[in-house]
C-alpha cells in the first residue's frame, strides 16, 4: 500500500511541476503579460460600478488635458519581477514627446510581480514624468495615485502619435527551469503579429494672435503689421488687408517663423489688417481630413490713414534703388505689389565688353597693359564679345576645328602640302620664341634611303652567289677559294 502511495506522490509532485512549465510556456513571452485595461470603482453603499479613465482606442481622436495610459503588467506566470516600466507618447511625424517613467522598489526582498501602470496625459503639452516607488507603495492596486516630478518641455504638436509602453523585468532563478535573465524589455503592442503601436490623433485647437499693430513708414512707403508669436510649435499666420470701405482680401499665409509682414503701397487712403493664427488638426491618413486645419478668429489691427504717398528717394539708399526694404533680417513677407526690380528680373544688364585691343586681342583681367597678339598672317581674328556668341571665353571666335596647314606663315612658297622646300630661312613665331627650321618634303629622305636599301639587297645577294660558286681554279692558282672559305 506504501508503495502505491509512494508512487501516488511522486507523480503529483512530477504534475505540480509539469503544469506550471506548461502553463509558462502556453503564456505570451514566456508569461510576461501586458494589456491595456478598464480601472474601475465600486460604490461602497449600491454596489455600483464605475469606469475610470482609460487609454484611448486605437485611431481615436484626442484633445483634452486629462488623457491617460493605462496598462497592467502580470508577470505572476513567469515568476518573474518588474524593475521599471516606461510610457512614451509620440508624435510620428516628429516633435517633442510626453514620457512616464517609474523605478520600482524590492517588497521583501524582491520586485513586484503586478504592477498597473497609470499615466497622465496632457496632450497640449511635451511633459516628462518621472516617479520613484518605494517599498509601501500600492503599485499592484489599479487607483493608486502616484506623485510625479514634472519636466515641461511647453505647448505639443497636433497630428499623429504612437503610445509605446515598455517594462523592464527584474529576472529571476526558479528551483526547476531554466533561469529568466533581467534587464529584458517586454513591449505593448496594438498589433504584436505586424508589430504596431497604438496610435491615437492629437487635435488640440489654436489660440488667436495678439498684439496686432499696423504702422506706415513715409520714407519707404511701407505698411508693417507685426504681432506677438503664438506658444504653438506648428503655427503659422493668415493676413487680410481691407482698403477704405471696401472688402477684405485674400488671406496671405505667412509662415509660423515670422511675426511681421509688409506692403508697399502707392496710393494715400485707409489701411486695415487683421491677423488669424492655424495649425493642422489631422484625423486620418488619407482623405481630405489629413490636410485639415484648425483656424483661430481673426483679430483686427487699427487703421492706418495715409494722407499722401511720396516716391521713395533712390540717392543713396542702402535699400535698393527701388527704395524696397530689406527683409533678411526679420522673416517679413512682401505682397507682389511691391517696386519691381530692374528689367528682366536677373539682375542688371552686362555693359558693353572691354575686351579688344588696336590690334583686335584681348585686354586680360587684372593685367595693367593689353596684350596684343602679333601682326601679320599669323595673327588669329578676334571674336565677338558679346553675350551669347558663339566666341570663346576670349573673344576669339568660334573654333573652326582641324586645319591641315600650319598655323604660322603658312605655304608661303606655294606648295600644296604647306611643308616648303627645306631651302626657306628659319621663321619667327613671336616675341621670346626660338627660331625653328621647317621641315624638308618627305620625298628628300625617302627616296634616297629607299635607294640605299636597293644596293644593300643586290650586295647580298652577290656575297650569296659568289659562295656557293663552283671551285674552278687549279692548284697552282692564287688563294682567292681559300680567303673566301673563311
Amino acid at each position: 500500500m506504501r508503495r502505491y502511495l509512494a508512487a501516488a506522490g511522486a507523480a503529483a509532485l512530477a504534475l505540480a511541476v509539469a503544469v506550471p512549465l506548461a502553463a509558462r510556456a502556453a503564456m505570451p513571452d514566456g508569461g510576461h503579460n501586458l494589456s491595456f485595461y478598464q480601472p474601475v470603482t465600486y460604490d461602497r453603499m449600491t454596489g455600483n460600478k464605475t469606469n475610470l479613465p482609460a487609454t484611448a482606442p486605437d485611431g481615436a481622436v484626442v484633445y483634452s488635458t486629462d488623457e491617460v495610459v493605462t496598462v497592467a503588467a502580470d508577470f505572476r506566470n513567469s515568476g518573474d519581477g518588474i524593475k521599471s516600466w516606461d510610457v512614451v507618447l509620440r508624435p510620428v511625424n516628429g516633435g517633442t514627446p510626453s514620457t512616464c517613467h517609474e523605478d520600482e522598489a524590492l517588497q521583501n526582498g524582491h520586485y513586484p510581480s503586478t504592477v498597473y501602470i497609470n499615466c497622465p496625459w496632457d496632450t497640449t503639452r511635451a511633459v516628462d514624468r518621472t516617479h520613484q516607488a518605494t517599498n509601501t507603495d500600492p503599485v499592484d492596486t489599479q487607483n493608486y495615485d502616484r506623485n510625479w516630478h514634472l519636466n515641461d518641455h511647453g505647448p505639443s504638436v497636433n497630428g499623429k502619435y504612437n503610445i509605446e509602453v515598455t517594462v523592464t523585468n527584474s529576472g529571476v532563478t526558479p528551483l526547476l527551469g531554466a533561469p529568466i535573465p533581467g534587464d529584458q524589455q517586454f513591449t505593448l503592442y496594438e498589433d504584436a503579429k505586424v508589430p504596431r503601436w497604438r496610435q491615437v490623433w492629437v487635435n488640440n485647437d489654436v489660440a488667436a494672435p495678439s498684439g496686432i499693430n499696423a504702422t506706415y513708414d513715409a520714407g519707404s512707403a511701407r505698411i508693417n503689421v507685426t504681432w506677438a508669436p503664438n506658444p504653438e510649435p506648428d503655427v503659422s499666420y493668415l493676413v487680410q488687408e481691407k482698403v477704405g470701405d471696401g472688402k477684405w482680401g485674400n488671406p496671405v499665409t505667412v509662415p509660423g517663423t515670422a511675426t511681421n509682414y509688409s506692403r508697399a503701397v502707392d496710393q494715400p487712403g485707409k489701411y486695415q489688417y487683421q491677423v488669424a493664427a492655424q495649425r493642422p488638426a489631422p484625423t486620418a491618413d488619407s482623405g481630405g481630413a489629413a490636410t485639415a486645419t484648425k483656424k483661430s478668429a481673426y483679430v483686427a489691427s487699427g487703421v492706418v490713414g495715409i494722407d499722401q504717398v511720396t516716391p521713395p528717394t533712390t540717392a543713396g539708399d542702402p535699400n535698393g534703388a527701388d527704395g524696397s526694404i530689406d527683409h533678411s533680417g526679420d522673416n517679413g513677407v512682401i505682397l507682389p505689389t511691391d517696386a519691381p526690380g530692374p528689367a528682366g528680373g536677373g539682375g542688371a544688364p552686362a555693359g558693353p565688353s572691354a575686351k579688344g585691343g588696336p590690334t583686335g586681342g584681348p585686354a586680360r583681367p587684372g593685367a595693367t597693359g593689353a596684350v596684343t597678339r602679333p601682326s601679320g598672317p599669323s595673327a588669329r581674328a578676334s571674336g565677338s564679345a558679346a553675350s551669347g556668341g558663339g566666341g570663346e571665353a576670349e573673344g576669339e571666335g568660334p573654333d573652326e576645328g582641324f586645319s591641315s596647314t600650319l598655323p604660322f606663315n603658312t605655304a608661303q612658297d606655294g606648295s600644296a602640302d604647306g611643308l616648303g622646300s627645306g631651302d626657306e630661312d628659319p621663321e619667327t613665331m613671336g616675341p621670346g620664341f626660338v627660331k625653328v627650321p621647317k621641315p624638308q618634303d618627305a620625298r628628300a629622305v625617302l627616296i634616297p634611303m629607299a635607294g640605299a636599301l636597293v644596293v644593300f639587297m643586290l650586295a647580298m645577294q652577290l656575297m650569296v652567289w659568289v659562295r656557293r660558286r663552283p671551285a674552278t681554279v687549279t692548284a697552282g692558282g692564287d688563294d682567292f677559294d681559300d680567303w673566301m672559305t673563311f
